[in-house]
């Protein structure tokens, strides 16, 4: 499999809420941040307790995955239904760096949809 079909199945993963599949594409000392945000702790168990935190997703679409030896880049979009109920639309690109076919780490960065905020 290449670093980009692996990084596809993670996308999807992600974007499916099925973390088990993601994790089962990365190594054990796997590493997630959102640059200027925050970094979680390094390893699964971090990005599994991260991932508890996400609200619903109710679609999401990737656009592009780019791939340069080791670094693979994916963008796309998502929706997610807030706790009041509203929904929530933002814009992706992750960052993926691989070790012999599995994620080491991710960059991700997040944009969350202004139009009509003034």
């Amino acid at each position: 499999m290449t670093n980009k079909e692996v990084v596809k199945r993670v996308v999807d993963g992600f974007l499916a809420s099925d973390i088990e599949v993601v994790l089962s594409h990365m190594t054990e000392d796997v590493k997630m941040g959102w640059p200027g945000f925050f970094d979680l702790k390094p390893g699964k168990e971090a990005i599994k307790e991260f991932f508890k935190t996400v609200p619903e997703m109710t679609s999401s679409g990737i656009e592009d995955i780019i791939e340069d030896g080791d670094k693979v880049a994916a963008t796309g979009s998502v929706t997610t239904k807030e706790k009041d109920g509203s929904l929530k639309n933002s814009f992706f690109c992750d960052v993926y760096e691989l070790s012999k076919g599995k994620v080491k780490s991710i960059k991700s960065y997040m944009v969350f949809e202004q139009k009509g905020a003034q």
